[in-house]
């Protein structure tokens, strides 16, 4: 197919420009994509990137929002594409889906279809009936009494996270994503100290194994069921480890991931951006669904946005109704890297003296670079990310241990557990993995 005049590409407004949203903007910037981002304040190191072609600070107020985002579209010719990477965005964008879809080319799921694979216990009875594998867990709401009684059929140790990450938890934990417990008592006190800046929560099973054992397949599929495209990477490090965000990963081949990813998707009758998790088991080698991932782009998609297959760049051009636009073929022999996450994540592996930390030293030898932040024609965002980076370090080298980290004697017994080969799980069994 013939890549069209550049002049012709509709924009793309990103919602919100941060994080991986800032990466996929990079990238799409580069095949002369107009990127208009929007971003939670000014403050945000992001804000200064020259790579947008216009910038706001998204209102709080929903209503204000609404007109800003109408507003901003009004002012080109062509339909702009919006694609999201934020679920706190998932009340606003329904709430008012009927008046964006006049102004705005994306794709959601039904309500009902989110919900179904978003909440806990929706997904839990989905997973029961369509024969997938996953870690036992439960949902807790602050609205209902929390006692031993709630995880007694649980097996320890329990990974306990936020139903949603809210501006409340974001300020209060950053980038911690769970806690772990290892006992009913424990696990009583830390929802009830979470309940704090959160009303739900996910209390699951542990499944053994370091952050490589973790697994992703990312695609795309239209309102009509049709795959644009997939893409199966590998976890190396998460920060905070062993439970946060990818900070580093490699593409990888994985049939089996990405014909379940599919399997389950496809059941579900999503559409749009969507993605399935999974973790191998360090004893049975078995794969668990950990979460889903639908209605938005993740932080593992600019792992794909520089491979051959950039499900983000083949689901743009499929919005904005155009032929798909060629990219120069290049090697699969290379490791996303986010900047200050990897580096977090190397130095807290060295402080538990981990061998984890040398994984990735070990990669970088054969692989090539890809950054999530920086690069030469964004200097100053770069520049501030390079600083970032010496602020960690220069700390590490003087308190000996990164910013904000606290030692967790949790965190060492799961980096050394290792179950009995007999240890019962109670799984739903597939015949996929």
């Amino acid at each position: 197919m013939t890549q069209p005049k550049k002049t012709l590409l509709p924009p793309v407004f990103l919602f919100e420009m941060i994080d991986h949203g800032y990466a996929i903007g990079k990238s799409l910037h580069q095949h002369g994509i107009k990127t208009v981002g929007f971003f939670p304040s000014s403050k945000n190191f992001e804000y200064f990137s020259r790579l947008p072609y216009k910038k706001y600070v998204t209102p709080q107020n929903n209503e204000e929002r609404l007109e800003q985002l109408i507003s901003a579209a009004k002012e080109f010719s062509t339909k702009p594409v919006l694609i999201i990477n934020n679920e706190s965005f998932y009340p606003f964008i329904y709430q008012y889906l009927d008046e964006l879809k006049q102004y705005f080319s994306f794709e959601l799921p039904e309500k009902g279809i989110l919900n179904t694979l978003l909440e806990k216990d929706l997904f839990n009875e989905f997973a029961l009936k369509n024969n997938i594998r996953i870690p036992v867990s439960v949902e807790v709401s602050h609205q209902e009494p929390v006692n031993q009684n709630t995880f007694a059929h649980l097996q320890f140790p329990l990974v306990i996270k936020p139903k949603y990450r809210s501006p409340d938890w974001a300020a209060k934990y950053k980038f911690r994503k769970a806690f772990v417990a290892k006992s009913l008592k424990e696990s009583v006190s830390i929802c009830q100290e979470l309940f704090e800046v959160v009303d739900r929560l996910v209390v699951q099973e542990w499944i053994p194994g370091p952050d490589s054992n973790v697994f992703f397949c990312l695609t795309y599929l239209t309102a009509q069921g049709q795959v644009l495209e997939t893409f199966c990477g590998q976890k190396i490090h998460q920060h905070p480890i062993l439970l946060g965000n990818t900070s580093s990963a490699i593409p990888t081949k994985n049939k089996a991931i990405e014909q379940e990813t599919l399997r389950i998707l496809k059941l579900s009758g999503t559409s749009g951006f969507c993605s399935v998790e999974f973790k191998k088991h360090e004893i049975t080698g078995q794969y668990y669904v950990i979460e889903p991932t639908v209605g938005r782009i993740d932080r593992q998609q600019y792992v794909s946005s520089v491979s051959n297959k950039d499900v983000v760049l083949s689901a743009y051009c499929h919005l904005a109704n155009i032929p798909l636009i060629k990219k120069r073929s290049t090697s699969d022999q290379y490791i996303y890297i986010e900047e200050t996450l990897q580096l977090k994540s190397f130095l807290d592996y060295r402080y538990y003296k981990s061998k984890e930390s040398e994984k990735i030293r070990q990669i970088i030898k054969h692989r090539k670079l890809k950054f999530m932040h920086l690069t030469k024609k964004d200097p100053v965002t770069s520049l501030l990310v390079m600083a970032g980076l010496v602020k960690h370090f220069l700390h590490y080298l003087i308190k000996g241990k990164t910013i904000e980290f606290q030692e967790d004697e949790i965190t060492k017994e799961l980096m050394a557990y290792q179950p009995e080969k007999s240890e019962a799980y109670q799984t739903v069994p597939t015949s996929q993995l």
